[in-house]
């Protein structure tokens, strides 16, 4: 097959996915992962694309989406697990063992092959990392083919998708109308309250207008600035009360590591703030330009990281973070670490979110091409069916144990914890349907992304390692 025949099928399968993903059922879309299903059928009836090209793609891909990952939650990883965070991920955690721990008991109790059942529990988390880290380990362990694990995957997804869901449903019986949210754990937008009135009533004391305003950090010279050696308040008379990071709002303190493309809330009189606008740059034209140094130099570092065996006692296979696990925690270090060492890593919403849209869609393209041939027949003939089953198992139950715990233990509110359920499941479908519970408040995102950094990361590394204890 020429090369631009191999294109051609690989853009049809991309497009007709992403079109099909905007339909929704019961209100319910599988989004991105119709790629998968379209590659399925493309593939069942005979276009099919050399192995050694899909192998190619397919990573690259997959690098592209963890790497982006990375970088989106990398700046706010390790601030994450103070004032709460740490309840939060542990949590999390937990989540992700009882997956793991319900998956090890069904290889045992039903016979199924470890590798299928491997990617039944990626399916049923919808963890495309912890899918494309399995087959590497698969083939390094083995030399085998690891489309079982594609089929595997491709049958649970679906149902982990709406089982999530579901999940979230029965929870929301557990919680009256009054811990829906939580009005009782302290917020840290009263203290930003508090201290916006402050500098409002030294304002009009002095008889200026009081203003608050959203400035972009543009200037160069602040990336990796300390917020309080830079004594905005004292030297100007305006202060950053909030800051708007890869998508995320956060309190300022004088802590706060300033990073290029933050979005500020400055308040203070109009004068002042004006004044700040010109110091912080403001620029949108200025973060246009890519930083493509920092990408492509991350990503040869993360390639380079988890291709280092890493020894293990009891595993008779070293242990390597793939091209998966490595990639993202260069990410997320350098997304962090960056800034402090003057490294500029920013990049716009938008080019995060086409480099991770690429990512994927060459990933599940290439996953469907691949495991089509024989999906019917699994499906059909092989004990597909149970699978799914199965699949149901370990999206729904991990999901209500940790919601009662949270709930009963914990005390946490009802979006925050069906936020962190959400994360800890990398399930976007699931987070969606949690935001739209209570549109007026943001705690069902800020508990996904406290703890999705982390759960992307041991989803990847559980994947591997039950692959190598196991086969």
């Amino acid at each position: 097959m020429t090369i631009a025949l191999s294109i051609i099928i690989l853009c049809t399968v991309i497009a007709l996915g992403k079109l099909l993903g905007r339909c929704k059922i019961f209100g319910i879309s599988l989004g991105v992962t119709w790629i998968l299903f379209v590659g399925i059928v493309f593939s069942h009836f005979g276009y099919v694309l050399d192995p050694g090209l899909l192998h190619f793609v397919k990573e690259l891909g997959l690098i592209f989406f963890v790497y982006s990952i990375g970088m989106q939650v990398g700046p706010s990883f390790f601030s994450s697990f103070r004032k709460g965070g740490v309840t939060l991920n542990l949590l999390a955690v937990l989540l992700v063992l009882c997956g793991v721990g319900i998956t090890a008991l069904l290889i045992k109790l039903t016979g199924i092959e470890a590798p299928v059942m491997v990617g039944v529990m990626s399916g049923a988390v919808t963890n495309t990392p912890g899918l494309g880290a399995a087959q590497q380990a698969y083939a390094d362990a083995t030399g085998g083919d690891p489309s079982g694990i594609a089929l595997g995957y491709a049958v649970a997804y679906p149902l982990g998708v709406v089982g999530a869901i579901l999940s979230f449903i029965l929870l929301k019986f557990l919680f009256s109308k009054s811990s829906l949210s939580n009005h009782s754990a302290p917020s840290s937008a009263e203290s930003v309250d508090a201290l916006t009135e402050r500098i409002e009533q030294d304002a009009l004391a002095h008889g200026r207008k009081f203003v608050h305003r959203k400035i972009i950090i543009s200037k160069r010279k602040l990336n990796g600035k300390r917020l309080g050696s830079l004594e905005f308040e004292k030297i100007i008379g305006a202060s950053i009360t909030r800051i708007r990071r890869s998508g995320i709002e956060i309190m300022a303190n004088a802590d706060t590591i300033l990073q290029m493309g933050d979005v500020v809330t400055v308040v203070g009189a109009e004068q002042s703030v004006a004044a700040m606008e010109k110091i912080l740059g403001n620029s949108v034209k200025k973060l246009d330009e890519p930083n493509l140094i920092a990408f492509f130099a991350g990503i040869a570092a993360g390639c380079a990281l988890g291709s280092i065996p890493i020894h293990f006692p009891g595993i008779p296979q070293p242990v390597k973070l793939g091209l998966a696990g490595g990639p993202l925690i260069v990410a997320i270090l350098l997304g962090y670490f960056g800034p402090r060492f003057k490294v500029v890593t920013y990049t716009t919403t938008s080019a995060n979110l086409m480099i991770r849209e690429i990512g994927i869609s060459l990933f599940l393209a290439c996953v469907g091409l691949e495991a089509g041939t024989g999906f019917v027949d699994t499906i059909v003939n092989k004990g597909g069916l149970i699978w799914i089953a199965y699949g149901a198992i370990i999206t729904i139950v991990p999901l209500l144990i940790c919601g009662l715990i949270g709930r009963f233990f914990m005390k946490l509110g009802y979006n925050t914890l069906i936020g962190v359920l959400a994360g800890a499941s990398t399930n976007p479908p699931a987070l969606a349907f949690a935001g739209e519970q209570d549109k007026n408040s943001d705690e069902a995102a800020v508990g996904y992304a406290t703890v999705y950094p982390l759960t992307m990361f041991l989803r990847v590394l559980c994947a591997q390692l039950m692959i190598l204890m196991m086969v």
